[in-house]
């Protein structure tokens, strides 16, 4: 198995997308050994597509909920309590 066939499974979806164009385009366009390369990785992308495609959606990460605002204190609420003399 080749190192990039190897990172197949920890690549994004984006990724496998943008790999899969651009063995595409090197079969038709690149010299004969990127054309081959490039032949021999698409069945694999197209593998791992499938089984990504087949594994159950993931659940949906939940937030934090939503923190309250603070009203701003006004000047008489934050001055200090008078000291008696």
């Amino acid at each position: 198995m080749t190192p990039l066939a190897e990172k197949l499974p920890t690549m994004s979806d984006a990724d496998l997308k943008a790999l899969r164009a651009n063995a595409a385009r090197m079969v038709g366009h690149g010299s004969p050994v990127q054309a081959t390369t490039a032949a021999d990785i698409i069945p694999l992308i197209d593998d791992e597509v499938v089984r990504r495609s087949a594994l159950p959606p993931a659940a949906p990460k939940k937030r934090a909920p939503a923190k309250k605002k603070v009203v701003p204190a006004s000047g008489h609420q934050t001055a200090l309590p008078s000291k008696p003399a």
